[in-house]
């Protein structure tokens, strides 16, 4: 085995924020399925937040970033 054959996706969800965040500082999110379902939102300063998906706020903003 050589160092090049672990995955390519260095960032991945193990535990997932609950409470709501404030949307105004996010630019764009990722959706994650592995190991768990999650949405991932990205700060300007590009810090990676994971939440449930499943959240009505997490739905709200994910259709605000879309609109932007």
């Amino acid at each position: 085995g050589s160092a090049g054959s672990q995955s390519m996706r260095k960032f991945s969800c193990v535990n997932l924020r609950t409470r709501q965040l404030n949307i105004k500082n996010f630019v764009k999110y990722e959706k994650h399925h592995i190991p768990i379902s999650a949405i991932v939102f990205i700060t300007r300063n590009g810090i990676r937040i994971c939440v449930s998906p499943d959240q009505k706020w997490v739905q709200t903003a994910m259709k605000k970033i879309d609109q932007r």
